[in-house]
């Protein structure tokens, strides 16, 4: 029997689950005193609820016809419904068999199911497209998350469960010796962790409370990302591939990377909140980056519009979305296409394996003879030891660095300029190898060449070929993916 000083206050959902033990339950005045679901489970919340997720699609409408529903439940709700189930383990009312989480989500699947939601998106020149009534449903690229907060009881709960299971609930060292406030509420995760240990015995030492508050609420969507592969090429000196200014005080200028101009398009066309910009290595800002281009990734998030890329729309639409963007000046896309999540992790996988072409423009104090150029191209193929080069030391760490320099032939220009075109192992300081970088990077042209350091430097550079098929191509006879 549920041993208290008082009844249980609950709601007239919550009342049924426990029927049948009528001395020990009292019908609470307002919903939201229910001593079990904090008046979640109230017709009125959940019609509010409803009512916030109309507003905010209407704000920020998403092209899809369904969504999961994901319910964030006070952990206290949680704590009292396992409380409640060991003092009556022989409940006998019409809810019994059903897990109240699960009770929660459908009261509002039931809601949030008959709510038209209806929201008109332009999609380039082509007529408005209307999607009405989103299901919910187990399987959609949308997620809504529900989260709910009614923490006047967080305290006294941890309180509770700190005395009963002092080795879970600790506070550490480092928060002691830091100073660090003490939690002032138990996680979901350490909860799930003592929920098996909580016995009858215990349960009865607990006691209940009425919250004297409604329950807070807020809503999020969340999408899928989208991934879209390419190659980019930049034809300019003066433009870097990540935002970034010699002033940190200084205002960004917008579209000044190469990250903006190709994300920026992108965002724009989805609807996209945020995205991140992942490339096969990164040039110099004063680094060309010629031929096929560099293969990159953009992970689009939270795209509102996303059906010119289903199925196989991709194609085209992405063929736009490429002649959009190479309308810019100093860079130039290729070989856009849509990508599902396993293959984009690819790009970053086994950097060090790939190779690189450079073509390197530069300067000699003296004269250098074809003999000198004959010498060092004798020896190669190389491998190099980089220590983590001076202009870079704030940003990397302290590092002796094997590269192997493949391939070396050289393009006499006059006696004191030459072009140099390397195949290297990924990651080559090619700068570095150039001019020796005082002497950290052993061998180095200049001592290849038999020249001092110093005597020998860099002029320009450009990078000539990434090494990478990218975009993976369709195997022979392979359709192209259909995305949902």
């Amino acid at each position: 029997m549920i041993s208290q000083k008082k009844p249980l206050a609950l709601c007239e959902i919550c009342v049924r689950q426990i029927s049948g033990d009528a001395d020990n339950v009292t019908k609470c005045e307002n919903s939201f005193e229910c001593q079990l679901c904090f008046g979640i489970m109230d017709q009125a919340m959940i019609d509010e609820v409803g009512e916030k997720v109309q507003e905010e699609l209407e704000k920020l409408p998403y092209d899809s016809n369904s969504f999961i529903l994901a319910l964030n439940l006070p952990v206290g709700q949680t704590l009292r419904e396992i409380l409640v189930s060991r003092l009556r383990p022989d409940f006998n009312g019409t809810l019994v068999q059903v897990p109240h989480k699960v009770r929660n989500v459908d009261g509002y699947l039931k809601k949030l199911g008959s709510v038209s939601f209806i929201c008109n998106v332009q999609i380039f020149k082509e007529p408005s497209f209307k999607y009405s009534g989103k299901r919910p449903t187990l399987s959609s690229d949308l997620q809504l998350m529900i989260t709910f907060e009614q923490t006047e009881s967080d305290l006294t709960d941890l309180q509770f469960l700190q005395k009963e299971f002092p080795n879970d609930f600790r506070v550490g060292k480092r928060n002691r010796y830091n100073h660090q406030e003490a939690p002032s509420s138990c996680s979901k995760q350490q909860l799930q962790q003592v929920t098996g240990r909580i016995n009858e015995h215990i349960a009865n030492k607990y006691i209940f409370s009425s919250p004297t508050r409604k329950c807070s609420f807020s809503l999020s969507f969340e999408r899928d990302p989208v991934y879209v592969a390419g190659r980019y090429c930049k034809y300019s000196r003066c433009l870097p591939q990540s935002p970034w200014s010699e002033d940190k005080d200084a205002p960004r200028e917008p579209g000044n990377s190469v990250s903006e101009k190709v994300c920026d398009i992108l965002k724009k066309h989805f609807g996209a909140s945020d995205s991140k910009f992942v490339t096969s290595g990164r040039e110099d800002i004063d680094v060309r980056m010629l031929g096929t281009g560099r293969p990159f990734v953009v992970e689009l998030r939270n795209c509102r519009i996303t059906a010119p890329v289903r199925g196989l729309n991709y194609l085209e639409t992405l063929k736009s979305i490429e002649e959009s963007i190479n309308s810019q000046k100093d860079i130039k896309i290729n070989s856009l296409t849509r990508v599902a999540r396993d293959v984009a992790e690819k790009l970053s996988v086994g950097e060090e394996d790939k190779r690189k072409q450079y073509c390197a423009y530069c300067y000699s104090i003296l004269p250098i003879s074809d003999e000198q150029f004959s010498t060092a191209r004798s020896k190669i193929p190389l491998t190099i030891v980089q220590k983590t080069p001076v202009r870079v030391m704030k940003r990397r760490a302290l590092l002796d660095r094997e590269r192997t320099i493949f391939s070396m032939d050289f393009l006499k220009l006059d006696d004191h300029h030459f072009e140099v075109r390397l195949e290297t192992q990924a990651g080559t300081y090619i700068k570095e190898f150039v001019h020796g970088d005082f002497g950290r990077t052993r061998p180095s042209l200049a001592e290849l060449l038999g020249v001092e350091h110093g005597e020998v430097d860099i002029l320009e550079l450009d990078v000539e070929k990434v090494d990478l098929e990218w975009p993976p191509k369709l195997k022979e006879g392979q359709a192209p993916i259909k995305f949902r």
